[in-house]
């Protein structure tokens, strides 16, 4: 797109792969998109379709007695029907008494609130198999929650994703929302929102007065880079499920150089959003609430260095929203400076990190819950200083 002034009453869509919006540059000056009017919605929506569907025949049992975090490869019953290059989903079907154990089913009840039920946990990874051996898979990322028999009957199968769409992203481009005011809630809601596809991108965009996002990722977003992207002065009241700032919901995301300013949830994951993602690199000011898991259980992801004013937290959040809870586990942060932080680790199925952490250790909203791993806090020059970025090296070897 030229540089020049496109004002949109709508939304606009791109549904298929291989499509690549591009501007000439992400300032007032270059390509600007402007949400007009009113209406909540999503001023770039790029979207496939459909959902995972399992490939009969190909399901099987793990058959580990445990697999710790950071695994790379599980035993199954029969690998017969897989094959390497295949994408798998390591599924953990959800139980009753891992609930009563996480004591998920003991929130302390106020109006709206839900105790989480087994059924709703049934937790699909989408990995790709690298090789098998024998019946030993070998996944291109890691377990992110331990598998323990005790909590969980986890099982492998193959499967396909008909309606998702790959390799399109969005380039420098300035997203602006029109607003009646500070508090308006009747305008543009979220810059960028993608779901369904794989393998894409957002670089060099910059987002300003959107009540919600500057970039969404949906739940089936998976392989999805955001870097060098600024969300800046929301419009909004300041409540509860607004200003979040960069938010993923999906798998095996990266976000990493972005600025925000007057965020609620700056950097943030939802309901069971499992990983690995990482957050890398983000500065925040004048920062409205907290940074980190969100609610419900996400899994697997590291928060590097994270520069905020505000606060970091990992905990439970008991009956925050309808009933939060546990916001997570295998969250990790490294090298962040906050006001504060609260990092706590879940009765059972994992641990917490924060290490080399500057700033204050509170207790957050509950001082009985098990500490996670601390280490290094308000200690300068942690080595590496990005897990990241020390991750990164050491694949490229």
């Amino acid at each position: 797109m030229k540089r020049g002034v496109y004002k949109i009453p709508g939304t606009l869509q791109l549904q298929a792969g291989g499509v690549v919006l591009r501007g000439e540059g992400d300032q007032k000056e270059g390509t600007r998109l402007i949400a007009t009017g009113k209406g909540q919605r999503s001023l770039l929506k790029i979207n496939g379709q459909g959902k995972p569907v399992s490939i009969e025949k190909t399901r099987t049992n793990v058959t580990n007695n445990y697999v710790g975090t950071g695994s790379f490869s599980i035993n199954v019953q029969n690998a017969n029907q897989l094959h390497a290059g295949e994408p798998v989903i390591l599924y953990y079907p959800g139980s009753q008494n891992w609930v009563s154990d996480l004591k998920m089913d003991q929130i302390e009840a106020r109006k709206g609130t839900k105790q989480w039920q087994a059924e709703e946990y049934n937790l699909t990874f989408q990995r790709e198999i690298i090789k098998i051996e024998g019946n030993t898979l070998w996944l291109d990322n890691p377990v992110v929650m331990e598998i323990n028999p005790k909590y969980t009957a986890a099982q492998v199968y193959a499967y396909t994703f008909p309606g998702r769409i790959a390799e399109s992203g969005v380039e420098n481009i300035y997203f602006e929302s029109e607003f009646q005011g500070d508090t308006d809630e009747d305008h543009g809601w979220i810059a960028v929102d993608f779901n369904n596809i794989e393998n894409g991108w957002v670089r060099n965009i910059t987002a300003v007065h959107f009540g919600y996002a500057a970039v969404s990722l949906g739940s089936q977003a998976k392989n999805i880079t955001v870097k060098d992207s600024k969300c800046l002065d929301p419009k909004s009241i300041i409540t509860g499920s607004r200003r979040y700032s960069f938010n993923n919901d999906g798998q095996l995301n990266l976000f990493m150089n972005m600025e925000t300013t007057f965020g609620r949830h700056d950097y943030v994951t939802g309901a069971k959003t499992l990983g690995p993602n990482v957050f890398f690199n983000g500065k925040t000011r004048q920062s409205q609430s907290d940074i980190g898991p969100h609610h419900r259980w996400a899994v697997g992801t590291l928060y590097d260095n994270i520069d905020t004013d505000g606060d970091i937290d990992i905990q439970d959040r008991g009956n925050y929203g309808s009933g939060h809870g546990w916001s997570g586990v295998t969250q990790i942060l490294w090298n962040c400076k906050a006001k504060r932080a609260a990092v706590q680790s879940p009765w059972v199925s994992g641990l917490n990190y924060a290490i080399g952490l500057q700033g204050q250790k509170y207790p957050g909203r509950f001082n009985d819950r098990p500490d996670g791993y601390w280490e290094g806090q308000n200690k300068p020059d942690l080595n590496p200083s990005s897990l990241y970025l020390a991750q990164l090296a050491a694949r490229k070897k």
